[in-house]
């Protein structure tokens, strides 16, 4: 890969220690089942046997796949019906006097998450009809969002879900096999993201906590193909001091977004407390501080983001958000409590 650019170290401080005596351990955002109504019940039902569906297909014929019942299992689940569902999702349980912020947080990342990836690759078949690697990134996509679905619905998956708590090692591989060489569609037209990767150890060690960063990364980089002039995304991620790994997602932006940003938010800090958004609800950004705060045991979202530990930044027509994340040790899962 090209050397890091020195920007990229500038970001953010490069010695960021963490408070916590044990690893994060990817739980405590769940909203069980019965804190939704019945007809909000019934979409994440669909939603999930959609979207975990497709996984669970391409296991049964990995070995020797056939293509031809894949890619129709993608146009059926990438179809509108499943869009549209999803887009209802939380409406009966808020007007239904629901005030719970969990509530409203998980809403977003189900709408989004790898299931916005899914749905955006899916129709690129139209373009693409038989490419097998717009495929795999689809299995992928559905694989991830489907664990963000049991991370935050404990109850809709039991069984997967008790397998997802287990200590399990993931590489960072796990991360940039998929992004790289992802194609999805963006508002303009297809967005591609490459990654550019100088870490090579373990990220994580159980699949909860593989659903948090995914969280983070799959709010990044939905809003990075929202907004990409020039149709491209890249995530770089690189070793720090002391375990800790920087994942950079970068676009170029459009002068009208450069201004947005400017004029209207100044402080770049402000897009992670929530609130403001172009287009969106600001709630995605928020998800992220709170798990970044949660990782590192910080005290609030704010202070992760005053700190450094996440944070977004112009410059020039580049786009730039960034987050931090401890690097795995199996044989040395505790933090020494930093300052």
């Amino acid at each position: 890969m090209p050397a890091v650019p020195d920007l990229l170290y500038k970001l953010a401080p490069t010695a960021l220690p963490s408070r916590r005596s044990e690893r994060f351990d990817g739980a405590g955002y769940e909203v069980p089942l019965a804190r939704f109504t019945s007809p909000d019940r019934e979409i994440l039902d669909h939603v999930y046997q959609g979207v975990n569906g497709l996984p669970l297909l391409w296991q049964r014929m990995r070995h020797a796949p056939e293509y031809i019942a894949l890619e129709a299992y993608i146009r059926r689940v990438g179809g509108g019906a499943l869009l549209a569902e999803a887009s209802r999702l939380g409406e009966a349980t808020l007007a239904a006097g629901a005030t719970d912020p969990a509530i409203r947080k998980a809403v977003h990342d189900i709408r989004g998450g790898g299931l916005t990836v899914l749905l955006g690759t899916a129709d690129l078949l139209d373009i693409l009809p038989g490419d097998r690697g717009l495929m795999r990134k689809c299995v992928d996509a559905a694989r991830d969002h489907a664990k963000i679905m049991r991370n935050l619905l404990p109850d809709i998956d039991p069984e997967v879900r008790a397998a997802d708590e287990a200590t399990k090692a993931h590489g960072i591989d796990h991360f940039t096999s998929k992004w790289d060489g992802m194609a999805t569609r963006g508002p303009h037209g297809p967005v591609s993201v490459g990654v550019q990767c100088s870490f090579g150890g373990a990220i994580s060690a159980r699949c909860l906590e593989t659903s948090s960063i995914d969280r983070v990364v799959y709010n990044y980089v939905n809003n990075a193909v929202r907004f990409a002039a020039g149709g491209a995304v890249t995530v770089w991620i690189f070793p720090l001091h002391d375990g800790l790994t920087r994942w950079v997602v970068q676009n170029a932006i459009a002068a009208e977004q450069a201004a947005f940003l400017g004029e209207r938010v100044g402080d770049l800090g402000r897009l992670f407390a929530g609130g403001i958004t172009r287009g969106g609800t600001g709630v995605g950004l928020a998800n992220c501080a709170e798990i970044v705060a949660d990782c590192f045991g910080l005290s609030s979202p704010a202070e992760a983001v005053k700190r450094g530990y996440l944070g977004a930044a112009t410059e020039g027509s580049d786009y730039y958000t960034w987050f931090h994340w401890p690097a795995y040790a199996p044989d040395a899962d505790r933090f020494a409590v930093g300052a």
